[in-house]
């Protein structure tokens, strides 16, 4: 793992371990009815791969939403038993239209980079743009500079030379999803200097920075690949996750 790389966890996708504890506690009880914590926990361990609390930290997260008024909990033969309250429903309902949508969103478009990166898994023809409001989340739970670079690379190996405008519509044209102008061309400036890429202008006005890839960007362009696809395909798994729960 790059030094500067995020761990993928159920925070990376905004969620905190409490509220995922919660979301799943609400889903499990409201679909299949009242149930011990142990149950719970046994459901939850196996049912899903990434980190999560300690068996301990469920009943406190359970004891909570029962003092909330979200369970209700009764005691049957020396143990606590839950079942979800009319409360906690729309508390569910609540995760499900602050959340849901949104992760819906986002796992299209990386269904898209890593159906790109890999020649696998689903891809979701391109409709309408990722909505703004949840490009900043994007570029919380992603590399986009890595993501900039691929394409930029790729792109520029196949062609005798590509420009970063060029570059903006095809992010969006092919995933849905784009950086800011600004954020491109500095990351083409960056190739530059670096060695990946060597550009001229189309002429003296300097409104157009045709580029084209060098040997060492051929290099780069695969280090960078396997990173990516690697990222992507972690975020992928956490997001299928979390979204059986909503």
């Amino acid at each position: 793992m790059k030094k500067d790389e995020k761990i993928v966890s159920v925070e990376t996708l905004g969620l905190s371990q409490r509220e995922f504890l919660t979301l799943f506690i609400l889903k499990e009880l409201k679909d299949s009815g009242p149930n011990y914590p142990r149950a719970l926990y046994n459901l939850l361990t196996s049912n899903f791969s990434g980190k999560v609390h300690s068996y301990d930290y469920l009943c406190k997260t359970a004891k909570g939403l029962a003092d909330s008024g979200d369970l209700l909990l009764s005691r049957e033969a020396g143990r606590n038993f839950y079942e979800i309250s009319a409360k906690g429903k729309k508390l569910y309902d609540w995760y499900q239209q602050n959340f849901k949508e949104r992760l819906l969103e986002i796992k299209k478009v990386i269904d898209r980079f890593v159906f790109d990166l890999t020649g696998s898994g689903e891809h979701t023809p391109v409709e309408e743009e990722l909505p703004e409001e949840y490009r900043r989340y994007f570029s919380k739970i992603i590399s986009v500079k890595d993501l900039v670079r691929y394409v930029t690379l790729r792109t520029a190996s196949k062609r005798t030379s590509v420009y970063m405008g060029e570059i903006g519509e095809l992010l969006k044209m092919k995933f849905g999803w784009i950086a800011s102008n600004g954020y491109i061309y500095d990351i083409a400036s960056e190739m530059e200097s670096r060695g990946s890429m060597v550009g001229q202008w189309e002429s003296e006005k300097r409104t157009k920075r045709f580029l084209r890839i060098t040997p060492e960007g051929e290099i780069h362009l695969k280090q960078i690949a396997d990173d990516a696809a690697h990222r992507v395909k972690e975020i992928q798994h956490y997001l299928r996750q979390v979204l059986q729960f909503l």
